[in-house]
């Protein structure tokens, strides 16, 4: 298994530079499994944003004075979609993760408690890391995923891989 994930710069990019479009991603605020999704807000904000628990960008709290947008404040629009990171996928929409729950944790209240809908879950996947259906092991507690992208394969739902040129 590779250690590495899907490089994502180039989208983040993408998404701040479209002003129809927010962006949120994950902050953990301690290491007992609790991960909230605030708002980036600008290139510049993505470019000065210290490293933080696994050695990623990681957002600070505030941002030019103010306190970051949550995705659980009231104020917040419902989410369309989540990238979600993984170690391993298999074409059955399983997710591995890093064995920590964080965003298992998240999307159960996000959904569950918190009563918002149900974001589309998207896993972007080196070829290496997906496997056969049924080779990813789960519990009662993961979330399958909506869709699996590799730089090969668009796996659905539906089970149908496309090619991912044609989206």
């Amino acid at each position: 298994m590779p250690t590495a994930e899907a490089q994502t710069m180039a989208l983040i990019s993408n998404i701040l530079a479209n002003d129809g479009k927010k962006l949120f991603v994950p902050s953990l605020t301690s290491n007992n499994g609790h991960m909230e999704f605030v708002r980036l807000y600008s290139e510049e904000d993505f470019r000065t944003l210290p490293t933080g628990l696994w050695g990623i960008p990681e957002p600070t709290v505030e941002w030019e004075n103010d306190k970051r947008q949550n995705v659980l404040d009231s104020s917040c629009e419902d989410l369309d979609l989540i990238l979600l990171p993984g170690v391993a996928f298999d074409r059955s929409l399983s997710r591995l993760g890093h064995g920590k729950g964080y965003y298992d944790r998240f999307l159960s209240s996000y959904v569950n408690a918190i009563k918002r809908p149900r974001p589309l879950l998207i896993a972007l996947s080196l070829q290496q890391q997906l496997l056969d259906a049924g080779q990813v092991p789960v519990t009662e507690y993961d979330w399958n995923m909506d869709m699996i992208i590799t730089p090969k394969d668009m796996i659905t739902k539906e089970g149908a891989a496309t090619d991912p040129g044609i989206v």
